[in-house]
């Protein structure tokens, strides 16, 4: 998948963005959150956290994945039907997602506490814009460390929308080897 810069500037450009977080037109998620367990409290993004619920928030972090050549297929949900992409680039999921975490908050996005529930990771987090504030909510669905799936929504004044990225480990890097450093994906340059 492309890695874009982040504009906060356009909703748009924010949500295509981020592999990790970002969403398209519908209605709601197609993959209902996973029923809330004692270990899991359900509760709204932008409530408080408890002393407690904050300690266990704080021992939840996102899987890890193993670096390699990865495909992604995204399908953008758009009022004139979904659009489906593939893309296949080298890198490290997990640290690229981590990355993008510490892009939002420098730009001041505020974020609940990741939740998990079994291999479902639950985040949401609210950024502020020049249209007013967008809302995030995102499920990554990670059974191993070579695949997962995520589902993601954006909510704005204007619209709602809802992507859903499955994403694969092909293999090792090409010409690189096993253990060889990942090279960084160029950021595209705008004309």
């Amino acid at each position: 998948m492309t890695v874009r810069r982040l504009h906060l500037a356009s909703p748009t450009a924010l949500v295509s963005s981020l592999l990790l977080f970002s969403g398209a037109p519908s209605t709601r998620a197609a993959d209902p959150e996973p029923a809330a367990s004692s270990e899991t409290p359900a509760a709204a993004p932008a409530a408080p956290a408890t002393p407690a619920r904050a300690a266990d928030a704080a021992a939840v972090e996102l899987p890890s994945f193993r670096p390699g050549l990865w495909e992604y297929r995204r399908t953008l949900m758009r009022s004139g039907g979904p659009q489906v992409s593939t893309t296949r680039k080298c890198t490290n999921p997990g640290a690229e997602m981590r990355e993008k975490m510490t892009e939002l908050k420098k730009k001041n996005c505020q974020f609940a506490p990741l939740r998990r529930s079994s291999e479902h990771y639950i985040s949401s987090w609210i950024c502020q814009t020049p249209t007013g504030a967008m809302r995030f909510r995102d499920v990554l669905t990670a059974t191993d460390d070579s695949s997962y799936q995520d589902v993601s929504e954006a909510h704005s004044a204007q619209h709602v929308t809802q992507q859903k990225v499955e994403a694969r480990r092909l293999g090792e890097c090409p010409g690189l080897g096993a253990g060889a450093p990942l090279p960084r994906t160029p950021k595209p340059r705008r004309p």
